[in-house]
């Protein structure tokens, strides 16, 4: 606002309420927060200031905000107060109703020669698709040092097919001193935009629900499921695109189109795949990327498994004595690695574990609504000893 004050001057206002923002980064997925409570402001407490934090069903955002007192003449500053805006939003996986906690503390201030008041107002769509109650603050709220005003909204997606993303922009305006000044965030094109998106959908069969899309969430896979782990984890570490390994290569989208699978599946597991007699049966062909992802050898211009990588697993049993599965692949007694360019890679797998990642995949498919194209990692232990 301190560039407008010729403006503001112009209208006949002696001083100006500006403001200034410590902007959240985002950050995440930050596990070290309990999980939320739904419009408690209690999960908020625990997070690090000048942050905006998600997880796939929750946003939290804790931030410092300057009050300025402006002489619109000079552009002195005539007093300071300093204030702290933290927001809690929570969704959940079966509803399509959503919830906001908003509170304003005022820490401090020099401004003495008026009382303060605070207005907060927030849009989650302009066109319908999100129903929104009374706003929390219908009216300016009166606030003094070391106080706070909050409120709570409750949102809901009006619609029932398909999905709906909503960007949440809010507006805050403080008046004193006979004067008032209004800052925005959240939306887009403003401070912060992008950082309180929610997002409804209806597109899987059990229930409609309402997720934080910013969350890329991470498929671990299960230790028991010991040679699809090994296997993957040799792909992510020998391909030179690391494929779904977090910190290394990009996340993998998910493909929600059946009919795209099945035929990602049949060009990587094609005639060409032959069984491993070392590979304890009933053996199937395991693919990767999954045939469920946008990044299938068949999405990246394969013609054939046989231009994947190769591997197979074998029964074998570990430092304790205990059966587990190998791995081993062309080249493997030789000390030769797959080759790194390959755009995928095919294992004569157990079925018992491809089937039981893949299984592990789809539940948390529903779990965390993901629909199409949305990313995610798969940690596999890459990295570690196997």
């Amino acid at each position: 606002m301190k560039n407008n004050l010729a403006r503001v001057r112009k209208s006949g206002q002696k001083t100006a309420v500006c403001f200034e923002f410590q902007h959240p980064q985002q950050q995440a997925g930050f596990k070290q927060l309990a999980p939320p409570v739904a419009s408690s402001g209690v999960w908020c407490d625990a997070a690090p200031m000048d942050k905006s934090v998600v997880t796939r069903f929750a946003i939290c955002s804790v931030r410092n905000v300057l009050i300025l007192l402006i002489d619109t003449k000079t552009g002195a500053t005539l007093g300071k107060a300093t204030g702290i805006i933290e927001q809690e939003i929570d969704t959940a996986i079966s509803s399509v109703e959503f919830s906001e906690h908003l509170t304003f503390k005022l820490v401090k201030s020099e401004i003495t020669t008026s009382a303060m008041t605070v207005k907060i107002d927030s849009t989650c769509s302009v066109d319908g698709s999100c129903r929104q109650d009374t706003q929390p603050w219908s009216s300016p709220r009166p606030i003094t040092v070391g106080g706070s005003i909050d409120g709570t909204w409750t949102r809901s997606w009006t619609g029932n097919v398909g999905h709906k993303e909503f960007l949440i922009d809010y507006a805050i305006t403080v008046s004193m001193a006979g004067t008032s000044g209004t800052a925005r965030w959240g939306g887009n094109g403003q401070p912060g935009g992008g950082q309180y998106k929610v997002r409804c959908d209806n597109e899987f069969a059990t229930y409609a629900g309402c997720v934080v899309p910013a969350a890329i969430m991470t498929l671990d896979v299960n230790p028991i499921y010991s040679g699809a782990r090994k296997y993957i984890a040799a792909a992510q570490e020998s391909m030179n695109t690391h494929p779904g390994w977090e910190g290394h290569g990009q996340p993998l989208h998910r493909e929600a189109s059946k009919l795209e699978g099945g035929m990602n599946r049949s060009v990587i597991c094609d005639g060409t795949f032959r069984e491993s007699s070392s590979t304890p049966p009933p053996v199937q062909c395991d693919e990767w990327p999954f045939a469920g992802s946008k990044e299938s050898g068949r999405s990246q211009g394969v013609k054939s498994g046989a231009e994947c990588q190769q591997y197979f697993v074998y029964a074998t049993t570990d430092s304790s004595g205990a059966p587990t599965l190998g791995l081993m692949w062309p080249g493997f007694l030789q000390g030769m690695m797959p080759s790194p360019t390959a755009k995928c890679a095919r294992a004569s797998m157990t079925k018992f574990d491809n089937e039981g990642v893949g299984g592990d995949f789809g539940r948390l498919i529903q779990k965390w609504r993901l629909i199409d194209n949305d990313p995610f990692w798969v940690n596999s232990g890459a990295g570690l000893p196997w």
